[in-house]
């Protein structure tokens, strides 16, 4: 006859405590991923999204009026360059074929993934029927976004323009 007593190693409560260490360690891991790495939010309404996410309907609303009104014809360089460049805005009335010089506008140039190389620009004259707006420089080539908000009393209009700078 044998004798066993020698004890048989088990190996659950360190493969549970090791399980829960290591979830611990990624989920602080992540935590420090996304402090690293934050999101970026899509400026294409230029407002805080809580409070495009309330008011979406009403936006989508005006929207279609403001199209239904109004035409928006944005005149700039096919791709911006490194220094001075420049965009123009003329927007007329569908009906009357007149240019709408009480508009107010906001234009945002933007990175698509960034904001730190944002510039919102602000009318100098309007001339022509052209919204002329202030000269800008772009520091870094690749893809550029342009949005563009434009008010005419209550109805709002949100348009995005996607170019490239090429330094």
């Amino acid at each position: 006859m044998q004798n066993n007593n020698k004890k048989r190693f088990n190996f659950w409560p360190y493969g549970i405590t090791i399980s829960i260490v290591a979830v611990a360690v990624l989920c602080i891991d992540m935590i420090m991923i996304s402090l690293k790495n934050p999101v970026y939010m899509d400026d294409f309404y230029l407002e805080k999204y809580q409070d495009v996410d309330e008011n979406i309907n009403k936006i989508i609303i005006s929207q279609k009026k403001f199209d239904k009104k109004y035409t928006i014809q944005i005149d700039m360089k096919k791709k911006f360059i490194k220094k001075n460049n420049n965009i123009k805005i003329k927007i007329a009335d569908k009906v009357t074929t007149k240019d709408v010089k009480n508009a107010k506008l906001e234009l945002l140039v933007t990175r698509p993934d960034s904001s730190k190389f944002d510039k919102k620009l602000s009318v100098l004259e309007i001339k022509d029927g052209y919204y002329i707006f202030e000269p800008f420089d772009i520091e870094k080539k690749g893809r550029w976004q342009i949005m563009l908000k434009v008010s005419i009393g209550k109805l709002v209009s949100f348009t995005r323009v996607e170019t490239y700078a090429t330094l």
